[in-house]
């Protein structure tokens, strides 16, 4: 179990890598398209899209060959299609590479998750916050490179085409020790757990869907817009505008390296409604500082900072609770929310980019706040309606 603990670690750090690296460079491609952030909104929703009609895909790989073979074929293909972006030469084409690399990612996101579910099953206690932890340090490790690329002006183009070939043979390394055809493989579409949990979710499920929804908007705008907002509220430099998401990203990994711990203390409930808190409170901070023009960008990135605290236990927990849910296939639950999680990032994108080409950043602030608020009053209803025993 050690190496397929391992692999699923380095799986999860690949995934993290990947778009980590793309962040810091968005401001580079809209400017080499000459296209608005209305426009690029619309192009960024793209990933949601590809992310939406590849969920029915990832279950049925799943389902045939086990989330062994379905996260090397979709951690290939997401490597690749990682560098279609820096060639793109219109908005609808960078649309159509931002396509295919939400249908890679989701593919390898719910697949990914379906293993580590099998590993923390097998090991018999809970890591599965460990493996959303790598995750967040190839973000921090993504974020710092794809700044640095910046920073130097390295081309969009190279800097995608060697990160995508390391990561292809970092895959290809550890994708023996992955676990092969498991139960979940099996499953078949006539198990009544599977077949009705579409049509008459539980109130948990809705619940914890409504939390990925909320929480993909929270994640989705330090990835996809911080270095817009750095460089344009912010003044910052092609070097320096990514630095919030590396800090977003760095606090996130903190929180995840301790989050079994305080969610066994704590409980699961208590640690989502105290994080979505932290994101709210964050979010108010930027704001604050924007309405007053305050040119303190020091405090914007450690604000991005607290969010990405508060922001880190959101999804280990759902995924967890929602693989142990009652009458519910744990395969299909973990299908579902990340399902709705694509809905967050495909709708996400689409509204900010309308509402900032609107009225400003400080709209979408005041929103992504209230989403924090939202998501801590559920953690806090689902602590007394639907209570977990903690370790």
């Amino acid at each position: 179990m050690t190496a397929a603990r391992v692999s699923v670690l380095v799986v999860f750090f690949v995934n993290g890598a990947v778009f980590a690296n793309w962040a810091p460079r968005i401001p580079e491609i809209q400017n080499s398209l000459s296209i608005d952030v209305a426009t690029l909104g619309f192009a960024l929703a793209g990933i949601g899209v590809g992310g939406l009609a590849a969920a029915p895909i990832a279950a049925a790989l799943i389902r045939r060959f086990g989330s062994r073979w379905a996260i090397l074929a979709s951690g290939l293909l997401l490597c690749t299609a990682f560098v279609l972006p820096a060639v793109a030469v219109s908005w609808w084409t960078l649309l159509a590479a931002l396509v295919l690399l939400g249908g890679a990612d989701a593919v390898m996101d719910i697949s990914m998750n379906a293993q580590g579910v099998l590993v923390e099953e097998r090991l018999g206690k809970s890591v599965l916050s460990s493996f959303h932890a790598a995750w967040s340090v190839g973000a921090v490790v993504g974020g710092v490179t794809g700044a640095a690329a910046a920073g130097i002006r390295m081309p969009v183009a190279a800097h995608f085409g060697v990160v995508g070939a390391v990561l292809i043979l970092v895959l290809a390394a550890v994708g023996r020790g992955l676990l092969g055809p498991e139960p979940l493989a099996s499953a078949s579409d006539d198990d009544p757990d599977v077949r009705h949990v579409v049509v008459r979710p539980t109130a948990a499920l809705a619940m914890l869907g409504a939390v990925v929804l909320l929480a993909g908007l929270m994640e989705d705008f330090p990835q996809s817009w911080s270095a817009v907002y750095m460089t344009t509220e912010e003044g910052a430099g092609p070097g320096s505008a990514g630095i919030a998401f590396v800090a977003f990203s760095a606090a996130m990994l903190i929180g995840r390296l301790v989050g079994d711990r305080i969610v066994d203390r704590c409980g699961p409930s208590t640690v989502l409604t105290g994080g979505a808190s932290l994101v709210a409170l964050a979010f108010l901070v930027v704001l604050g500082l924007s309405s007053f023009a305050a040119d303190l960008p020091v405090l914007v990135i450690a604000a991005f900072a607290v969010a990405g605290l508060g922001s880190s236990p959101l999804f280990p927990i759902v995924f967890s609770l929602a693989g142990r849910l009652p009458g519910v296939s744990s395969a299909a639950a973990i299908s579902i929310v990340s399902l709705i999680s694509r809905m967050g990032f495909l709708l996400a994108p689409l509204a900010v980019g309308r509402v900032v080409d609107a009225s400003g950043f400080g709209s979408v602030l005041g929103a992504i706040a209230a989403a924090g608020v939202v998501v801590a009053v559920i953690g806090w209803f689902y602590g007394r309606k639907f209570p977990v025993k903690t370790a």
